[in-house]
């Protein structure tokens, strides 16, 4: 078997195939949640302080046009204004802008600012980002007004590049940003997942440990209530339950192979009576061959009643049925009950859904098992009870009853209520195994019980008119 390592084809190049860990893929998942809110925190706060910036280049301009227009009409003083007049500009242009007066005539008069761009002659424009000889700039147009009549025009420009200067940075500034959140997201991602999975990593050595042979050892738990520790408590429950299951299942395997044991060698006992003498006496041959039969059929009632409890599940046919009527025909085709004295106290026309054959067999189950420890003219009584939405069946007897402690093990299979007297009370103990089944299969369920003085009643709680799925 080759343990060679899977690779994938791509092109001409095989490549091994990444076995990406839980810490790597929490640390990959942080990572990238991470950097996605950082891309949008970055982003809004690039867009806001651009947005921001640019305000406030456009409102210098628009201030500066303002200041300007503002100082040509102070200098009117009741005269046509002047706007040649160099004191209009003085003092009025900050740093960055750029103010230029022309005339009608597109001819410009005086222009004052430290931006070297050719400002294009026009009466009414902006504020608005224009690209003049490869340089974006605000600008904006106003015509100049002297006794009603247009007399000039002022552009005005102001540079980006401090605007711009200052996108860079921030932009700069924010990848850094981002790149130093995802290392540290990365180193402390890793560190941090690796931490919080370092339990469950011992979960699992502890549970790759486990085998079959030593379903007894459970799992540490830290004691501090978290998933982990619920895991523990589910993955400690889950083995309770399988320890449990694989005794039972190799105690149901030494029942079913004792109880196959001893019809077996009865049958190879007369097996070797019939080859030493059965040619001599015929007798033998008959007495032999009758002991074979009964060994036969009791290792096929055997058999067939392990095959009913190996079923996963029962299939039902489930069909509208008289219960009152079905007990009676149940009973009357036992004949050993003609040995007792059989009382029925039934609820007429109790209707309710089930499988006949399987409610029969559950019936007679629970009567031979009452045949079998009650004495000869001992008494069985048979009631039938609506309770709330169920119907109950109730078989009582006045026999020896139960031990105390065997009320919770008679439905267990194989179990015998007296092991001493196995072979002289019949039966393998499967039966009340099979009823339990039969009960659960329609959604009811089974118990027994001692009563005051002394026998044994077996109480079955079945639902009433409803419909079960199988």
């Amino acid at each position: 078997m080759s343990c060679a390592p899977k690779t994938k084809l791509i092109g001409k190049f095989r490549f091994p195939k990444l076995k990406w860990g839980l810490a790597w893929k929490i640390t990959l998942w942080y990572i990238l949640l991470l950097l996605l809110t950082v891309l949008i925190l970055s982003a809004i706060t690039y867009w806001g302080n651009s947005q921001d910036l640019h305000k406030e280049k456009q409102q210098v301009l628009e201030s500066t046009v303002t200041r300007v227009l503002g100082s040509l009409d102070d200098q009117m003083e009741g005269q046509g204004m002047d706007i040649r007049d160099p004191e209009a500009l003085k003092d009025n242009v900050p740093k960055g802008v750029t103010i230029q007066l022309a005339s009608l005539q597109g001819k410009v008069i005086q222009k004052e600012g430290n931006v070297s761009v050719l400002l294009p002659i026009e009466q009414q424009a902006g504020p608005e980002i224009c690209n003049f000889n490869g340089k974006d700039v605000y600008y904006m147009a106003r015509p100049i007004m002297s006794g009603g009549k247009q007399i000039g025009t002022l552009q005005g420009a102001a540079d980006l590049e401090d605007v711009e200067l200052a996108q860079t940075v921030l932009l700069r500034q924010l990848l850094w940003l981002g790149g130093s959140a995802s290392l540290l997201a990365s180193i402390g991602g890793l560190i941090l997942s690796r931490k919080v999975l370092a339990p469950l990593e011992e979960l699992n050595r502890e549970i790759s440990l486990l085998t079959a042979n030593d379903l007894n050892r459970r799992l540490p738990l830290r004691g501090n209530g978290d998933e982990l520790d619920l895991i523990g408590q589910n993955f400690n429950h889950m083995l309770q339950r399988l320890e449990t299951s694989f005794q039972q299942q190799k105690q149901f395997v030494a029942n079913a192979s004792h109880e196959l044991r001893t019809p077996l060698m009865v049958i190879r006992g007369h097996a070797d009576i019939l080859q030493r003498w059965g040619a001599e006496d015929p007798a033998i041959v008959r007495d032999s061959a009758t002991a074979m039969i009964e060994e036969t059929k009791m290792m096929t009632k055997l058999v067939e009643n392990l095959l009913t409890l190996a079923r996963e599940e029962l299939h039902l046919t489930l069909v509208s049925l008289n219960l009152s009527e079905l007990i009676i025909e149940s009973a009357r085709d036992l004949p050993f009950l003609c040995s007792f004295v059989v009382k029925y106290d039934l609820l007429p026309d109790i209707e309710l859904k089930g499988d006949a054959l399987y409610l029969k067999q559950l019936i007679r189950i629970i009567l031979e098992n009452a045949g079998k420890y009650v004495p000869s003219g001992g008494i069985i009584r048979i009631f039938l009870q609506k309770v709330e939405d169920k119907v109950r069946i109730i078989i009582e007897d006045n026999g020896p009853g139960f031990p105390p402690d065997a009320l919770e093990l008679i439905f267990d299979r194989f179990y015998r209520v007296d092991e001493a007297r196995s072979r002289k009370i019949p039966g393998h103990g499967l039966g009340l195994s099979i009823a339990k089944r039969i009960v659960h299969a329609h959604g009811g369920r089974i118990w027994a019980e001692n009563l005051e003085l002394h026998g044994a009643r077996f109480c079955v709680e079945l639902p009433y008119n409803n419909v079960i799925e199988v």
